[in-house]
């Protein structure tokens, strides 16, 4: 919650990805105030996809029986707008050496000095999708909470604490697969199809050999991507096993960059 507002606001970062509409959709049944924020990021070639499926998300849950919780409107962020700190882009910089952190890491934390306890959503992600998790556990703890997990501040490392130390982790302990069955058990499958995660689209549909889409092969949701993303990560995975990471990482980026409309 930003410093002074009431602390009953949930402020979550909703891109509308699975894992943060999951959290919405659970959040969504309680007797709460939700406050969702997106910062708006000019490289990210995905913001128009992420708004149309917020839109859409936002109107079937105001019509679902089961939502209690007043969801305000988004408060949306420009990324220039979120101040720098030098002690925090150090931090980040041991953990994109280490696993890969997105830089996505660096901005929120800075943004969650002005949003202390703001919820992001890293899911309990398996295999060669936990580097930035097993990082995490590796620089320090975390403590569970009735709302998810927080850093163990006395026992994690100053890098840790700057990155992570003012934000929320909620479904820390979930794995996709373990989602997609509440939200099945909730009744929300028609919600979550309207959900975007990809980050480099093609043709306006996920491109099956991004970080994101690759997850959500190895989780079994493939029902969220077009046939020809799941043939992409299939071949993906393919040329990785002869020519290791570097060659997945090759041909990823030749289908996102050149070959878009050559792969039909």
């Amino acid at each position: 919650m930003k410093k002074g507002e009431n602390s009953n606001i949930y402020n979550l970062l909703w891109t509308g990805g699975f894992d943060s509409t999951y959290r919405l959709i659970e959040l969504s049944m309680r007797d709460v105030v939700i406050q969702p924020m997106y910062v708006i990021d000019p490289g990210r070639s995905s913001i128009k996809y992420e708004e149309k499926a917020r839109e859409k998300i936002l109107d079937m849950l105001s019509k679902k029986e089961k939502t209690k919780a007043k969801i305000l409107p988004i408060k949306k962020i420009k990324l220039e707008d979120i101040p720098k700190n030098e002690e925090i882009e150090k931090a980040y910089q041991l953990f994109k050496e280490e696993a890969e952190m997105g830089s996505q890491h660096e901005w929120l934390a800075r943004l969650a000095l002005q949003y202390n306890g703001l919820e992001i959503c890293i899911e309990k992600a398996l295999g060669e999708h936990a580097p930035v998790r097993n990082s995490i556990l590796n620089h320090g703890k975390l403590i569970k909470t009735d709302d998810g997990y927080i850093v163990d501040k006395d026992n994690s490392s100053k890098e840790l604490n700057l990155i992570l130390g003012n934000l929320r982790l909620p479904i820390f302990d979930k794995t996709n697969l373990e989602m997609v069955e509440d939200i099945k058990k909730w009744g929300y499958e028609d919600v979550i199809k309207n959900i975007w995660f990809c980050y480099t689209p093609i043709d306006g549909k996920p491109c099956g050999v991004c970080n994101p889409c690759s997850t959500k092969v190895d989780s079994k949701m493939t029902f969220l991507l077009p046939d020809i993303a799941v043939k992409r990560n299939l071949r993906m995975k393919k040329i990785g096993k002869v020519f290791g990471h570097k060659g997945k990482r090759i041909y990823s980026i030749f289908v996102r960059k050149i070959s878009g409309k050559i792969w039909k």
